[in-house]
Parts: structure tokens; sequence; C-alpha cells
């Protein structure tokens, strides 16, 4: 549990950018929504190969050997994870890059929809676990951490828009910065610890839920 003092701080932050809150994390859902959906309009080409690679894909977990600890896949979602942050922050700073923030959180959680959606329509109960084992552990920190570092970006691309129209923002553009460049420093962390999960531990998981089959 945080402190009283940094829990009054968050719940002050969330309540003067509510607005943003709410548009990103619709926009995040409607991407999911939209992902699941167009798994419905796949060709049953494009399906039957998609569902070829998900079990070629779990058949290598299912007979070969217990995955060792290796962090080099981490390493690479972790620079991935690093490149998404630093590209939120240079659009906000940018200002006019604020809609391709919004674009990008569409896209990841069309992404995860899509993957989701099709990995339950193709496998069904065996999907579910796969989803859980595979997909759920790191989304359950990268979706809120992507939302937050989104709203964090726009929020501060809105104050140097009001520098620039000559409107003196709430607090110092200098503050801001700080706050801003402070809260995406903690997304990379947490999407760093995602990364972990995703590339270390989960193979661990998707490793026993594929001798349950």
């Amino acid at each position: 549990m945080l402190p009283r003092h940094w829990r009054g701080m968050v719940v002050g932050y969330i309540e003067e950018r509510l607005f943003i809150f709410v548009l990103v994390s619709l926009l995040f859902i409607t991407g999911i929504a939209g992902g699941a959906y167009s798994v419905n309009g796949l060709k049953e080409t494009q399906k039957a190969e998609l569902t070829q690679y998900l079990y070629m894909f779990f058949q290598s977990f299912k007979r070969g050997a217990p995955p060792a600890m290796d962090f080099s896949p981490a390493g690479k979602i972790i620079f991935s994870h690093f490149k998404t942050v630093f590209s939120l922050f240079l659009l906000g700073f940018s200002v006019i890059g604020t809609p391709v923030i919004l674009f990008i959180v569409f896209t990841k959680g069309f992404i995860l929809g899509f993957t989701v959606g099709f990995i339950l329509k193709q496998l069904a109960g065996r999907g579910f676990l796969f989803a859980m084992s595979a997909v759920l552990p790191h989304h359950l920190l990268i979706i809120p951490t992507i939302i937050v570092a989104a709203v964090a970006n726009i929020d501060f691309a809105g104050v140097l828009l009001k520098g620039r129209w000559g409107k003196k923002p709430a607090y110092p553009v200098s503050r801001e910065f700080l706050r801003c460049l402070g809260i995406n420093s903690a997304a990379f962390f947490l999407l760093f610890l995602a990364g972990l999960v995703e590339g270390v531990f989960s193979p661990f998981l998707i490793h026993w839920v594929a001798g349950l089959f």
C-alpha cells in the first residue's frame, strides 16, 4: 500500500486529468473490441495458417525440454518497450504528435484484442489457459503503464500548447516537464519488469500449460 501522502497525490493527479484518462482508456478498450471483432473477418486460409502456427508453437513447448532461464529474449522485449515509452515522450514533446499517441494506444489494444480473440476462438478451453499463461501476466503491467504514460505525455503536450498560445499553465513548464519525465521513467521501469515476466517467466508457464494437453 502507498503512504497516504502518495495516495493523495495519485488520486489528485487522476482527478485533474480525468477526461484524458477516460479518453485514452476508451480508445484502448475500443482497440481491444475492434481487434477481437476483426478475427471474424479473417479468410479461411488466413485462419488455417495462423492456427497451424499456433499449434506448432504449442507443440514445441509440449515436446521440448523445460525452458532454461534465458534473459536474451527479455532483453529484446525490454528494448521494444523502451522504444515505445521514448516514442510517446517525443510525440508529447512535439505537441503535434499527440494524435499519434492516441493511435499507438488504439493499436496496442487492437493487437491485444486480436491475439486473445483468435486464440480463444481457435483453441477454446486450451486457448483460455494459453492466453492466461502467455498473454495475461505481463499485460497486467503493460496495460495500465501504457495508459498512464500516454496520459502524462498528452497532458504535457497540452501544457506546451497553452504556452505557445500565450496562456499561463497552472504550474511552471519546468515542473510539468520533470513530472512527465518522472512518469515516463517509472513507466519504463514497470515495462522493464513486464519484459522480464514475458521473456523469462512466461515460457515456464506456457510449458506447464502445454503439458496439460
